[in-house]
């Protein structure tokens, strides 16, 4: 049982009724899981429980299986945080995890040459820079407002922003392919046989880095570059 009148925001309400929200400009899609929500939501007004939200999570058709963009899937993950424990505000951030934020590249095989294209460049900047929008909005609890606000629209100032990156990327050796390709082939050498790469920024977030998609072998300066 939680006391929601001890809290400044009620944080996990906010981001239930954001989902709700979201769903809600597919309502007839999504109108078992707009259901579902609303009984979550109710049951927390009226009876301040919130485990029931969790029941929401796991196994195939599950609302972890619903692909919602950035916004939707940071606030679920808040919802999904929260609904095991309301009051844990400062635990969120780390539980959101770093998957998504992280620039991706092609590396050759055959002669070692490194990529990324405008594509992934564009989804970095969207998963980035939502993620910070919806962490600060949800410190103020003003997650419903912000998707009210900004979702289905595009980033603001999205061409400096693209600049922003696209000028750390080439400073940091990173070849921007100008193409949007789903196949790719080595634009030095012709092959087709590549690796994955990810790269993250650094603490001072002026240079890309190496990642390995491994966020526990981050160093505490270096997850502050996902913020």
């Amino acid at each position: 049982m939680v006391n929601n009148n001890e809290k400044e925001f009620d944080h996990y309400l906010d981001a239930l009724k954001a989902l709700e929200y979201i769903l809600k400009q597919d309502d007839e899609y999504y109108q078992n899981w707009i259901k579902a929500i609303q009984r979550d939501i109710k049951i927390w007004e009226t009876q301040h429980q919130s485990q029931q939200h969790l029941g929401h999570y796991g196994g195939m058709g599950s609302f972890n299986d619903i692909g919602g963009g950035p916004y939707f899937n940071n606030i679920k993950s808040i919802a999904f945080r929260l609904a095991g424990n309301p009051d844990d505000i400062a635990s969120v951030e780390k539980s959101l995890g770093i998957l998504g934020l992280q620039l991706d590249g092609l590396n050759c095989l055959n002669c070692e040459y490194i990529w990324t294209n405008i594509e992934k460049i564009e989804t970095y900047i969207r998963n980035h820079f939502i993620r910070g929008e919806v962490l600060t909005n949800f410190k103020e609890g003003k997650l419903l407002n912000l998707v009210k606000k900004r979702y289905g629209k595009d980033l603001p100032n999205l061409d400096n922003k693209y600049k922003k990156i696209t000028d750390i990327a080439v400073n940091s050796d990173i070849p921007i392919i100008r193409v949007k390709k789903k196949k790719f082939t080595c634009p030095k050498c012709g092959s087709k046989k590549y690796d994955f790469e990810h790269w993250i920024l650094n603490n001072t977030g002026d240079r890309f880095i190496l990642f390995k998609l491994d966020g526990n072998a981050l160093s505490d300066d270096i997850k502050s570059a996902f913020k």
